[in-house]
């Protein structure tokens, strides 16, 4: 799978997604030479035409996503876990569920995974 990194994660993060077999983008790759998307929409709808999945800690986001209704047929990762226990999380969020499902949102933190569908 190929995944954007957003938010405020670290390298150690995107290292853990490489190591389960996974891609990462930063959000400069979206941008070229147009300004990168700013608002929910604009980046899901990116994200969605890229065929990429989001990861990121940004609780607003995803709120403003839930809040707006915004439909994403893809997976979005919040990692809530802190410091250096983030780069674990994301490999239990991996032993556990091998393939992500689409529309589905994985609220990762240090002790659990919870999975929640996404508007739409």
């Amino acid at each position: 799978m190929q995944f954007l990194v957003h938010g405020g994660l670290t390298a150690d993060v995107a290292e853990a997604m490489v190591r389960q077999g996974h891609r990462v983008h930063q959000l400069a790759e979206l941008a070229g030479e147009a300004p990168a998307p700013d608002s929910p929409k604009e980046l899901l709808n990116e994200l969605a035409h890229r065929q990429w999945c989001l990861l990121t800690d940004d609780r607003d986001f995803i709120h403003q996503v839930y809040d707006q209704g915004l439909k994403f047929n893809l997976s979005i990762v919040l990692l809530i876990a802190q410091g250096d226990q983030r780069g674990s999380a994301v490999e239990r969020l991996f032993e556990r569920y091998k393939r992500l499902s689409p529309r589905r949102l994985y609220t990762v933190t240090s002790g659990r995974v919870k999975v929640r569908q996404l508007p739409g």
